[in-house]
């Protein structure tokens, strides 16, 4: 027998054994609603809500910060740039991805992070980080979540890289300057579901999740020419993947 036949004979006899893995039901339903694009993944919205998300997990609150204070306090590291507080709330409006870290509490590996936050400037910018490693980085740290990045273009969620090849893109809506947006991020495994204003924003599947113990459990705010202000942080821990 020739040396193609066998190599063809070989070639069939792997793809047999080994069959392709068959996608969950989260991953049909949820995290494959997308066109592959360049940049990423264009998000399809799915219709589900932060209750039936998190129905099967009981949250304990771990962590609380109202910000009504004069100084941002010795839970946070300010990398640079010009963050502050003021009327009780984190204001920045240049900061050019110097971000501001919650060094001062550990994430847990699954759970949920709630805060408030409002851009000033016409054309919105707006993003923090959740599970980085807390160090200085220029384009995001740990998973990046941008609300009406590149001029109200688009937001998106990433990991470790804001231009990171698979990251979830939304491009349809445009978000408004002066608004408050109240966001929920929900960490379970390998899910990432992020809403804003009670609605499915954009989601993550990572089939290889950054990990707390690992050094990736830091929240932080980011910045880089726009004028935000952030409000009412609030981490909850459960227990599970």
């Amino acid at each position: 027998m020739k040396l193609n036949t066998l190599s063809m004979v070989f070639a069939i006899l792997v793809l047999t054994a080994c069959p392709s893995r068959k996608k969950t039901d989260v991953e049909e339903n949820i995290f494959n609603r997308g066109e592959r694009i360049k940049t990423g993944f264009v998000w399809e919205k799915s219709e589900v809500s932060f209750d039936e998300i998190i129905a099967d997990r009981q949250l304990v609150k771990v962590f609380k910060d109202d910000f009504n204070r004069e100084e941002l306090g010795e839970n946070y590291t300010v990398q640079g740039g010009d963050w502050k507080i003021v009327d009780g709330k984190v204001v920045s409006k240049k900061a050019e991805n110097r971000n501001l870290v919650l060094s001062g509490f550990d994430l847990p590996q699954n759970g949920v992070v709630k805060l408030k936050m409002k851009s000033m400037s016409d054309f919105v910018d707006i993003k923090f980080n959740v599970w980085g490693d807390g160090g200085v980085h220029d384009h995001g740290d740990g998973y990046s979540f941008i609300l009406g990045g590149w001029k109200n273009r688009v937001s998106v969620i990433s990991k470790q890289h804001e231009h990171e090849k698979n990251r979830f893109e939304d491009r349809k809506t445009r978000l408004e300057p002066n608004k408050d947006y109240h966001v929920k991020v929900v960490r379970k495994g390998k899910e990432i579901y992020w809403f804003v204003n009670d609605s499915l924003f954009l989601v993550y599947y990572d089939e290889s999740p950054l990990r707390t113990e690992n050094g990736f459990n830091k929240f932080s705010f980011g910045n880089w020419r726009s004028h935000v202000k952030f409000d009412d942080l609030e981490i909850y821990e459960f227990s599970g993947e």
